[in-house]
């Protein structure tokens, strides 16, 4: 279950080999198609926007281009290596509660289970709710490397590589209710928290049962009674696998919430909070809030407050989900909290 964890030193390693002076590959409506150092992705009818943190409307074209985009593989632009969706389309977001912490921050829950939940959004996915009501929204990597929003940068460990973003549920698998999970949080629940180290991504569904279909993921989640905690993930890296799970996701007309996607939030040395939290909030470009929970914009100004007192101001937009969904996310600029923004 989403709780406030956080996580994420790793995601930087794992679209860093080759890129640092090329931007990536970034599928559209079904192609790959290699984008140059000369930022062609920026140019073209499927090209992404290039704005900056002080352009609201500018990151909310950015943000709204993402959830509409169709892609169906990612590629990582030097290497050659398929990622999932996470990497090149769609929101990747996470809410959380207001607290005396900072929302980008990891929680023991997180440092435990070695890995956090974010939800993953697309206008081709039925999901009509979040966790919570307030949140963040993080860019893909494949915006970051071709540098859609100048200024975001990583940070590196002295080259070293892991694989951050392990696999995918087409639903909240509840992770951490008896933090009973193998694989960062992506095995099956009763298998334990001892995680192998990162060499490559995993998901229950391919790498155990051998699934590689829709049908039989949806066989499997109703011979377990629907429990959301019996599910079985998808390899993050499975392009197939995302397939499979909007689908699924699609499949159960009940079934309008969130999907999970867990990353790994270790750090070198087992040191985890201040390399996974600074990473998170660099690469924080808005806060959010679901305009239908109450409560949520006031909590949403809060975190821009906190992210503002770091130096660095990013926009409040807002989630709709009833809008069209070219206009899913908005910015107004009377949602944004007075000194907070730009």
């Amino acid at each position: 279950m989403m709780k406030r964890s956080l996580l994420l030193p790793g995601l930087i390693m794992a679209v860093l080999i080759g890129c640092s002076a090329q931007a990536p590959e970034r599928g559209s409506n079904g192609t790959s198609g290699r984008v140059a150092p000369n930022r062609s992705l920026f140019t073209g009818p499927n090209a992404a926007v290039q704005t900056s943190l002080s352009d609201g409307p500018g990151i909310t074209a950015l943000i709204n281009n993402n959830y509409n985009e169709d892609t169906t593989s990612c590629t990582e632009y030097g290497t050659g290596k398929a990622r999932g969706y996470y990497f090149c389309t769609g929101v990747l977001l996470r809410t959380t509660d207001n607290g005396n912490f900072n929302p980008w921050e990891s929680s023991p829950t997180a440092l435990q289970l070695r890995a956090t939940s974010y939800a993953w959004i697309r206008h081709d996915m039925k999901t009509s709710s979040l966790y919570k009501g307030a949140g963040f929204i993080l860019l893909n990597p494949a915006d970051i490397l071709a540098g859609a929003v100048p200024g975001l940068d990583f940070l590196r460990w002295g080259g070293t590589r892991a694989t951050a973003v392990q696999c995918v549920y087409p639903f909240d698998a509840w992770t951490t209710r008896t933090m009973d999970r193998n694989r960062f949080g992506c095995d099956e629940e009763g298998t334990g928290l001892g995680s192998p180290e990162l060499t490559n991504t995993y998901g229950s569904c391919d790498n155990k049962f051998g699934f590689t279909t829709t049908e039989q993921w949806n066989n499997h989640f109703r011979s377990v009674g629907q429990l959301y905690h019996r599910q079985c993930s998808w390899n993050a890296d499975n392009a197939q696998g995302w397939r499979n799970m909007i689908a699924s996701h699609n499949s159960f007309p009940g079934q309008v919430y969130w999907n999970e996607v867990m990353f790994y939030n270790w750090g070198p040395g087992g040191q985890a909070a201040t390399s996974a939290n600074e990473m998170i909030r660099r690469w924080t470009v808005a806060y959010f809030y679901d305009q239908a929970a109450a409560g949520a914009l006031a909590t949403a100004q809060v975190f821009q407050q906190k992210m503002a007192a770091t130096g660095k101001r990013v926009p409040i937009l807002r989630l709709n989900f009833t809008a069209p969904a070219a206009n899913r996310f908005e910015f107004r600029a009377a949602d944004q909290s007075a000194g907070a923004y730009p």
